[in-house]
């Protein structure tokens, strides 16, 4: 499993995978990001997160973990 350089969308959830935060794999000769649970799985497994009290916007996973949070991966940031 490589690490994505670029952001781009996934390919399981549709969500946007943020730079080196998700799997890149090449499928019918085109790379493709995904989230790492969603990779994992193969199921739709984040969800878009906003956080009205800072204004942050990320992604969690179904156990409420962030996926992309720029602090220690809580969903308090």
């Amino acid at each position: 499993m490589r690490a994505n350089r670029y952001p781009g969308n996934c390919r399981v959830c549709g969500g946007r995978v943020a730079r080196n935060a998700g799997s890149l794999e090449k499928l019918g000769g085109r790379w493709t990001v995904a989230h790492l649970d969603c990779a994992r799985t193969g199921e739709a497994e984040v969800v878009t997160f906003h956080s009205p009290t800072t204004g942050w916007t990320g992604t969690q996973n179904r156990r409420g973990r962030c996926e992309d949070a720029p602090c220690c991966g809580c969903c308090t940031c």
